[in-house]
């Protein structure tokens, strides 16, 4: 049997499976347009939030071509509703502090203390992202992605998912595969999707795994290898998925006996690649931001400055 042979995929997989690539060799995907990017955990969503608010998209208060500067916003902590935090939080917020930012962000997003408000959130997550924020850039792009909160712009979601991919964000080099995938404007580009899910798949991104299985099992954006995508069905199948797991029996019936047991045997040793810190952490201070103390204000120094390797006079 050739690897087009392959049956379909089922046309109402689980929820969570999403991948753009098309059942046999069409346009399609497999499930439900925009229904199963990769969920950022740092936001649980709230009771009222809509399905997959937080995968990605927020409002776009009509934004210029680039994001502008953090520096040319005027703070607006003191604008801020009285349920969103104390004012340890507003003061580090106001003076432009990148975790304070995601954190209203968050708040506003989950509807934690206030109404919620993806608008709003949009809005932090872009200063938290201007300040360099990783994760804040997956999350707007992942609202940019889906209009909540703001217009959609697909080409703006991919250059935030870009940004954090590029700097290890595994959730957001699969985003960023399956917006590829799709089609960005429209036309699917399989060989970036192939790259990005490979990347996200090498980070244990069971989803990018599966995906990357079906890429190598067709041959589609990259060349067709059953080893390849027996590996990647195995190591999907891992975590519970079924579809792996039958995609990898199906796969492995086509597999020399000897290879495969070198394939099963290699699987059962694989340990994922790891996320650098800066890319899928926030730091927030100890205890929390509603009982940290307020920054200390920095003191003035008195006397003659220290210059490297010179001591002041006894």
């Amino acid at each position: 049997m050739s690897h087009s042979e392959l049956p379909p995929p089922p046309t109402e997989p689980p929820p969570g499976r999403q991948s753009g690539i098309p059942p046999s060799g069409g346009l399609g995907n497999f499930g439900i347009p925009g229904a199963g990017l990769i969920v950022p955990p740092a936001l649980p969503p709230s009771p009222a939030a809509p399905d997959g608010v937080l995968t990605g998209s927020v409002r776009v208060l009509d934004p210029p071509a680039e994001l502008p500067s953090a520096a040319a916003r005027p703070a607006a902590a003191d604008k801020l509703p009285g349920g969103i935090g104390g004012p340890n939080l507003r003061a580090a917020a106001a003076n432009g502090d990148p975790a304070a930012e995601y954190e209203i962000a968050a708040r506003f997003a989950d509807g934690r203390g206030v109404p919620q408000d993806l608008t709003a959130a949009a809005e932090w997550f872009e200063r938290a992202g201007n300040g360099g924020l990783i994760p804040a850039q997956f999350r707007l792009g992942g609202l940019y992605e889906k209009a909540l909160g703001v217009k959609k712009d697909l080409e703006r979601a991919r250059r935030l998912y870009t940004t954090a991919a590029e700097a290890g964000h595994a959730k957001a080099m699969h985003n960023l595969a399956v917006l590829y995938a799709e089609g960005i404007d429209g036309k699917p580009d399989y060989q970036s999707a192939a790259k990005w899910f490979r990347k996200a798949a090498e980070h244990g991104v069971s989803d990018s795994q599966y995906n990357l299985g079906v890429l190598y099992t067709r041959g589609i954006g990259i060349e067709a290898n059953l080893t390849e995508a027996y590996k990647w069905f195995t190591l999907a199948a891992r975590d519970g998925d079924k579809d792996a797991a039958a995609k990898r029996d199906e796969v492995g019936s086509r597999i020399d006996p000897q290879a495969l047991m070198a394939l099963r045997a290699a699987a059962q040793v694989w340990t994922p690649a790891q996320q650098p810190d800066a890319a899928v952490q926030v730091k927030a201070p100890a205890g929390g931001w509603d009982t940290a103390a307020a920054p200390a204000p920095a003191v003035r120094r008195v006397g003659p400055r220290v210059e490297a390797g010179q001591r002041l006079a006894q």
